[in-house]
């Protein structure tokens, strides 16, 4: 009754939430179904809303009356979830038994809190082991008033927190020996960018949550496929062709020896051929890694638009100079340079460096779309269009720093950044527009670049299913993989390598 009479008070005065704690019945159930035990003696369905997998080829749920079965099939783990007060059903090969609807959670990946707090379900959120690569500003203010980061420095200690968990969320490379209540999550391996999202009915499964989960995929397919529609239609005459770079620097990691790298993840040729552009591929893997600058510079001799990942590059000047480009004016044959399309995902970030790259982008893909159409056409809406992630470095965008003061609601549903497609007229591309010097019209399919006539380490990024690994960088495949560790967060720093994922 206290807790109620406060949350009354609080309403009434418009104060914020501050002092809410995990069991705070303010939170709001819409959206949840069978938040209550069973008897073990109910048989009835439980799971009026189901959950239906159209994009992710990575994992499964099948709804049995009083359970369901979730399959990651990238690892091969079978997990149970059964509702509370049930009878603990028996299912072959099955990782881990979980009763749902779960309370208390823990997560060792920073796209995984994203997808928790766009589920509104944050408040079960326990602990985390990624606390300094937080950007979320109310994930920031949960970690100051309520949530605990997993102590690193004493095993003993981290695994009794996991213990206290009903569910620890772990990457795939993650080791834990709490198996009895690990699940292991495989988003950032999907090959398409709503596949990626989709992952929201997986995480739902586990809070109950799946009204909640498909109306915002719903709402976030809908959106991406109107933003595709008319980006391709509008401007399928005039498509820039988009390369994903990035320089690593000598270290200890690489045997000393710099290298240069051009990615293809899946995902990212879904994405820049739905933002109306053309990606540039190479006859090489998935991350083709050159062993020079010149060999490098000359594969993007025909491009257009660069996107730096490098770990390094923090500006415009020590980009180019990375690149082996020390005269801009002198190198302006590259079309990216001559015209300035050179942009980086780091434009928001947490004090400590964290980058909001890692976190949204892989929940709302339409604003990830929206963002790379105003990267490939920056007028499409209008000249004033503000990127979301993508900084511009040739122009110097300002960096956004997000501190916990910047929540209103701790406990909110995180809301799509992506503006409503159905609203947006584009603007017609006009091919004499300074941004578009160089880009060759009616060219539709991707540039490819041979390269046999290069000096080049072959490698995967690992973005994709399947994706193979290789021993030319190590640390920069790790760094593949969308939700980094505090651990990895610090690999990453000692060898300045480059954060290819999204």
């Amino acid at each position: 009754m206290k807790l109620q009479a406060l949350a009354t008070l609080a309403a009434v005065l418009a104060t914020s939430a501050h002092a809410a704690t995990a069991n705070d019945n303010s939170i709001s159930t819409s959206g949840l179904q069978s938040t209550t035990c069973i008897s073990s003696s109910e048989t009835g369905d439980q799971y009026q809303t189901k959950s239906d997998v159209k994009h992710a080829t990575l994992f499964t749920i099948e709804y049995k009356s009083t359970y369901k079965v979730l399959n990651n099939l990238s690892t091969n783990n079978t997990y149970v979830l059964y509702q509370c007060g049930s009878t603990k059903p028996d299912v072959a090969d099955a990782q881990a038994y979980i009763q749902v609807p779960v309370s208390k959670t823990a997560s060792w990946s920073t796209s995984v809190n994203i997808f928790i707090q766009a589920l509104g379900v944050q408040n079960t959120l326990q602990n985390l082991g990624t606390a300094s690569s937080v950007v979320s500003p109310c994930l920031q203010e949960l970690l100051e008033e309520v949530i605990k980061p997993f102590n690193d420095a004493n095993e003993t200690a981290a695994d009794a927190q996991e213990l206290a968990n009903d569910v620890v969320f772990n990457m795939v490379d993650g080791e834990d020996d709490n198996t009895n209540n690990t699940v292991i999550s495989s988003e950032y391996l999907e090959s398409s960018v709503l596949g990626r999202t989709e992952w929201l009915k997986f995480f739902a499964a586990f809070f109950n949550a799946e009204e909640r989960a498909n109306t915002l995929f719903d709402q976030i397919e809908s959106n991406y496929e109107c933003l595709t529609t008319k980006a391709t239609t509008e401007y399928n005459d005039i498509r820039p062709v988009v390369a994903w770079t990035s320089y690593a620097a000598p270290t200890e990691f690489n045997n000393n020896t710099a290298y240069w790298q051009i990615s293809f993840a899946d995902y990212k040729y879904d994405i820049v051929r739905d933002a109306g552009a053309r990606m540039l591929n190479t006859t090489g893997p998935q991350a083709t890694i050159f062993s020079t600058a010149q060999a490098f510079l000359d594969a993007l001799e025909d491009v257009d638009i660069v996107i730096d990942e490098s770990f390094v590059s923090y500006s415009y000047k020590d980009l180019l100079g990375n690149y082996g480009i020390s005269n801009p004016t002198a190198d302006s044959s590259y079309s990216w340079v001559s015209t300035g399309r050179v942009f980086r995902p780091d434009r928001i970030q947490s004090t400590a460096g964290g980058l909001a790259w890692f976190e949204t982008p892989i929940v709302f893909a339409d604003a990830l779309l929206q963002d790379l159409i105003g990267v490939a056409h920056p007028k499409f809406i209008d000249a004033g269009y503000k990127h979301i992630w993508f900084r511009n470095m040739a122009a110097n965008d300002s960096v956004s720093v997000v501190t916990a003061s910047n929540c209103t609601d701790m406990y909110a549903q995180l809301a799509d950044p992506a503006q409503q497609c159905s609203s947006l007229e584009f603007q017609s591309a006009n091919p004499s527009d300074a941004a578009y010097s160089g880009v060759d019209e009616n060219q539709t399919q991707d540039l490819i670049y041979d390269i046999s006539k290069s000096e080049v380490i072959n490698g995967d990024d690992g973005n994709s299913a399947g994706g193979s690994s290789s021993s030319a960088a190590p640390a920069q495949l790790i760094a593949s993989y969308s939700h980094v560790s505090v651990i990895v967060s610090l690999v990453l720093a000692a060898a300045g390598t480059a954060l290819l994922s999204a």
